[in-house]
């Protein structure tokens, strides 16, 4: 798993209720008044922890199965990183959202816009822990990941840090990062090498704030990385 900072909980400016807080009162066992038929606010759960058990419940549903080794891995989460008082809340608000569908996108942007990118990359972190949390990574999963790092304006090169983290094949990252298969010839991985070397050279992409040079830059030492490492590894001159 892994190492948290202390993000989650209170400090970050989020307040109970809010518009999703408030439409998800019910699971938190704030129930509907009878004739009203309106959502009441949650009691102790916040924004953020809202939208990120909305995110959770679709990472879940992602390979259109929900285990128990996920369920347990997410309570143990919140138990563990924010307060412990309101977990039988979170709970409810889990199991509410497993049954229904609300936008991961309106939660991505609410987190996005209120988290520094410390906590948004440790969101994504969140995200691998518990996928693989019932033993493997599935594609569905790995690629709903992916679009909600883009939503939450995580770039490309963090996320391929974190995920090749979480890989229990240390090669596979290397194939990946330069898009071919683990099995594919030097022709294969010499032509796609040189072409990410074209596209992320430094020097090819002079308008890019730098910031962006920045990242461009390490992205190219990734791809130069991976690649000696594979003529390396596999006897490739």
């Amino acid at each position: 798993m892994a190492k948290y900072e202390k993000w989650l909980g209170a400090g970050l400016g989020w307040f109970a209720g809010g518009p999703v807080g408030g439409l998800l009162g019910f699971a938190a066992g704030k129930s509907l008044e009878p004739d009203s038929k309106k959502y009441q606010n949650t009691g102790q759960t916040s924004e953020f922890e809202t939208n990120l058990i909305v995110l959770a419940a679709a990472v879940i549903k992602a390979d259109g199965k929900v285990s128990l080794q996920e369920l347990n891995f997410v309570r143990d989460f919140f138990r563990d990183h924010f307060s412990p008082d309101s977990l039988d809340e979170k709970v409810r608000i889990l199991n509410h959202c497993l049954q229904r569908s609300y936008d991961p996108r309106k939660a991505c942007d609410d987190i996005r816009i209120s988290a520094s990118l410390s906590t948004r990359t440790q969101v994504v972190n969140f995200f691998f822990d518990l996928a693989l949390s019932d033993g493997e990574l599935h594609k569905s999963e790995s690629d709903m990941i992916f679009v909600f790092a883009g939503w939450l304006n995580v770039n490309d090169i963090e996320f391929r840090k974190i995920k090749f983290s979480f890989s229990s094949n240390p090669n596979q990252s290397k194939y990946e990062l330069l898009g071919v298969r683990s099995n594919a010839t030097y022709d294969e991985v010499k032509t796609a090498y040189r072409k990410l070397v074209l596209e992320s050279h430094p020097d090819r992409n002079p308008d890019l704030s730098p910031a962006e040079q920045s990242m461009m830059a390490e992205k190219f030492r990734m791809i130069q990385e991976a690649f000696e490492k594979i003529k390396a590894e596999r006897g490739f001159e």
